[in-house]
């Protein structure tokens, strides 16, 4: 920002009248801001007035004084004077109070005035949300951009989220300049939504970015649940199998006790038939297996011949 201000001050009696004219230039480097106040000392008919003495006082923002330097005229009468801000300094008005002397000449004053807004910086991602599976990791590009010229590092960390492992390569950026954020979720993280706050942190500064997280059920997960599910139907199944085949073998040992017990108690030839009969009928419904068959069968034949 250039300014340029003009102070006529007012004649005294006696003594030539002097006045000043001077301007702020401030550059950035790469320690903050060069400043560089220059001008012109000269009379009322515009001639310049040499070995002139400046005392040159700036007061910054916060009323602190940060430079006081005296400097002379040259022979053409103009004058320069440089200082260094700091790229911590505060931002806002600063004011450079001007005065020139020399013998013969009334007291010129200036004051002379200039705003440094304070270098900054921000952070950007690339993405503001992201989706992974468990035990899945993907990436987002960080951008950190110098405001007004700040070059300060900029050291870059996340606050932490359950069941995520945040890294940044590299973890410090000198603006303007980029880092890759990796975010690898745990196979057993639990899946919902989650904020990540990434943190640029540079001296006094601190910026944010947000990034919406949302983890998904992984391959993994979802195998091991559908084994899960696989085992308890398999459990399931048996059980059922195992008490109906049970149910059966109770169901067949119930008919051959049935059948020993009426050939226990009735050994006559027609009763004998009969069972034989009832054998026969059991083991076309298969409610008979064929060595009982067998055993029964020859039982019932030997009573037979014996009726005869």
């Amino acid at each position: 920002m250039l300014i340029v201000l003009l102070a006529v001050p007012a004649s005294v009696s006696g003594a030539r009248a002097m006045s000043i004219q001077a301007s702020f230039n401030p550059v950035q480097t790469d320690q903050g801001f060069e400043v560089t106040i220059s001008g012109r000392i000269f009379d009322v008919g515009n001639q310049s007035v040499s070995n002139a003495v400046l005392s040159i006082q700036v007061i910054d923002p916060q009323g602190t004084s940060v430079h006081v330097a005296i400097a002379y005229s040259t022979e053409t009468g103009t004058f320069q004077d440089s200082f260094l801000l700091q790229s911590s300094s505060p931002g806002g008005n600063y004011t450079a109070y001007i005065v020139a002397d020399k013998p013969g000449y009334d007291t010129a004053h200036l004051t002379l005035t200039f705003a440094l807004s304070s270098p900054d910086f921000i952070i950007g991602t690339s993405s503001s949300s992201l989706s992974i599976q468990q035990g899945q990791s993907a990436t987002l590009t960080v951008t950190v951009l110098s405001v007004r010229g700040y070059a300060r590092p900029v050291n870059l960390t996340a606050m932490s989220a359950s069941g995520v492992n945040i890294q940044f390569t590299p973890s410090s950026v000198a603006p303007s300049g980029t880092t890759i954020v990796t975010f690898s979720v745990a196979y057993n993280a639990q899946p919902g939504n989650r904020t990540v706050i990434l943190l640029g942190v540079s001296g006094t500064l601190t910026h944010r970015a947000v990034v919406e997280l949302t983890i998904t059920r992984g391959p993994t997960q979802i195998l091991l649940q559908l084994l899960v599910v696989g085992v308890l139907i398999l459990i399931v199944c048996v059980a059922f199998f195992y008490r109906r085949s049970r149910s059966k073998r109770r169901q067949r040992e119930m008919v051959v006790e049935e059948l020993i017990k009426q050939a226990a108690g009735d050994s006559g030839y027609l009763a004998t038939a009969r069972a034989i009969a009832r054998l026969e009928e059991l083991r076309a419904l298969g409610k008979v297996d064929d060595a009982t068959y067998q055993k029964l069968k020859k039982e019932y034949e030997k009573r037979v011949e014996r009726s005869k």
